[in-house]
């Protein structure tokens, strides 16, 4: 195969940062809990049959294990910065920076 065959395609979403904001309302946040919610972050909910690995939380440290419900926050306008939380540590972290906890 040469090298150019394997160049990357430039209509990938996610070499294109740009289309990666076009996708917001995919990810809309009407599908979380008001109390997952949290200003200036996307909160997306992974159900347990779509959790194909294990990540670590960066609250807890722990691990999420595959298989087990969680959600993934990050930053609005930044996908590249996404975390994946169990779901009672980002409760929590809401909390927090609500000034509720």
């Amino acid at each position: 195969m040469s090298k150019g065959a394997r160049r990357k395609r430039k209509s990938r979403p996610w070499q294109n940062p740009e289309a990666l904001q076009d996708m917001a309302h995919i990810y809309s946040r009407s599908q979380i809990d008001p109390d997952m919610q949290l200003d200036g972050y996307d909160v997306q909910n992974v159900p347990a049959e779509r959790a194909e690995k294990d990540y670590i939380c960066p609250d807890c440290g722990n691990t999420i294990p595959e298989g087990e419900a969680h959600v993934v926050v990050w930053p609005h306008g930044d996908p590249d910065l996404r975390r994946h939380w169990h779901r009672y540590c980002w409760r929590i972290e809401v909390g927090r920076s609500d000034g509720a906890a």
